[in-house]
């Protein structure tokens, strides 16, 4: 009787494969714990101050120390592997298990660039399960923080920073009115919708979100990235515009 290709390869390999999702180098390995100090302590002589804060926050897990290679690209906690491998009539060999790794340029929705990127085909297919790089990035389950690495880290700090200043900016500009004695709206943009004044209650970010899945549905070879360099310095009204041609309904947008 012939048993199942699951059972054989447990049978002829003496490692478990590399495709298995599993964070061992990363929880496992040690992680210098910096000392703190308050104000007024005594700086110990083996104290160094940097003369500028650090650009970065911590990453919790750290850096790897054995494959490092992987803190400069998004692997998701992936390594290389080593073990052996049997043959059906107890032959033994040395076997390499490899991370499959890409080059690719994705699209950052916040920082509005492409980002040159080494990826495993995991993680790559996983970037697009979310919807975008941005989204993979943010991500605050304990899971995702063990797969981003020294490398997602401080793209997901970058992405962040440059997402609170746009929200200042966009703060800064809007200008808030008296709906009525005990309501305020805050106006972001006046438009033209079918010909009539309107005003806006969200940003232009928030219409590109709403614009893109539409504009996806009649081209079914438009990417994010794509959609993004297209729109990138298109006006509100044309954005409003196109969103009007879908037949979009701005209800939910306008106050």
């Amino acid at each position: 009787m012939l048993e199942s290709p699951i059972i054989l390869r447990r049978l002829f390999s003496s490692s478990s494969s590399s495709a298995a999702r599993s964070y061992k180098a990363v929880v496992t390995r040690r992680v210098a714990k910096r000392p703190e100090y308050k104000e007024g302590d005594v700086k110990p002589h083996t104290v160094f101050v940097p003369k500028e804060l650090p650009k970065y926050p911590d990453y919790k897990y750290g850096e790897y120390t054995t494959f490092k290679k992987a803190n400069k690209a998004l692997l998701g906690g992936q390594v290389i592997n080593f073990g052996k491998q049997y043959s059906e009539f107890g032959n033994k060999s040395s076997r390499t298990w490899r991370v499959n790794i890409q080059k690719k340029k994705l699209w950052s929705e916040s920082l509005e660039k492409l980002i040159p990127l080494t990826v495993s085909t995991r993680v790559l297919s996983t970037i697009t399960k979310e919807g975008g790089l941005d989204n993979y990035l943010l991500k605050d389950k304990s899971a995702r923080v063990k797969e981003l690495g020294p490398l997602g880290w401080r793209l997901k700090f970058d992405i962040l920073s440059r997402q609170a200043t746009i929200m200042r900016k966009e703060a800064k500009e809007a200008k808030i009115e008296q709906l009525s004695k005990d309501e305020e709206e805050r106006v972001y943009f006046k438009v033209l919708i079918g010909g009539e004044p309107a005003k806006l209650k969200v940003g232009k970010r928030k219409l590109l979100k709403e614009l893109f899945p539409l504009a996806k549905k009649n081209s079914t070879n438009l990417s994010f990235a794509k959609f993004g360099h297209t729109v990138k310095n298109t006006s509100v009204q044309d954005v409003v515009n196109r969103l009007q041609e879908y037949g979009y309904d701005f209800s939910k947008v306008r106050v």
